[in-house]
């Protein structure tokens, strides 16, 4: 009885060809090999260099955050630093960049509140003649460093 079973077996085996792999068996291994490797490189390329994303991104920040603040000092008919913060004045409005938590705002006229850069530790302003130097250092201990030119004498008294 049980050689009668074990010979059905084997025909059977025989028939559906399950003991070698066909060509749509092995392209279908190779392509999920395929795919794992393509996704594995990128992981072990950050894993390698040891890149940390969020810094990476705090730079793109201050960036954007250098490009905004250089256009309002830039168009800005007089600057003053008060007690950390930056007082710009353009037309009629008084536009102020101060440290907020651990953010830099902006605000216009002293109301609304705009984030211009996050995961800020220290802030520090400093005029010089037609120029505005910015310190920042953010939370990771990275220091970055802009000066700012403006079109306008200011006449700073210092």
């Amino acid at each position: 009885m049980k050689n009668t079973l074990l010979f059905q077996k084997q025909k059977c085996a025989l028939h559906l060809n399950e003991k070698a792999f066909t060509l749509i068996e092995s392209l279908l291994a190779l392509s999920i090999f395929t795919i794992i490797a393509f996704f594995m490189t990128p992981i072990f390329q950050v894993m390698l260099k040891n890149i940390d994303p969020p810094s990476r991104i705090q730079e793109l920040e201050w960036e954007v955050f250098c490009s905004q603040i250089k256009k309002e000092i830039r168009l800005s008919s007089h600057a003053e630093v008060v007690a950390g913060r930056l007082y710009l004045t353009e037309d009629n409005d008084t536009i102020i960049f101060e440290k907020y938590g651990s953010n830099i705002r902006r605000r216009v006229n002293s109301t609304g509140h705009e984030i211009t850069l996050q995961n800020v530790a220290d802030l520090t302003f400093i005029l010089v003649n037609n120029a505005v130097k910015i310190y920042v250092k953010d939370i990771w201990g990275k220091e970055y460093v802009l000066t700012a030119l403006s079109l306008f004498n200011w006449n700073i008294d210092q």
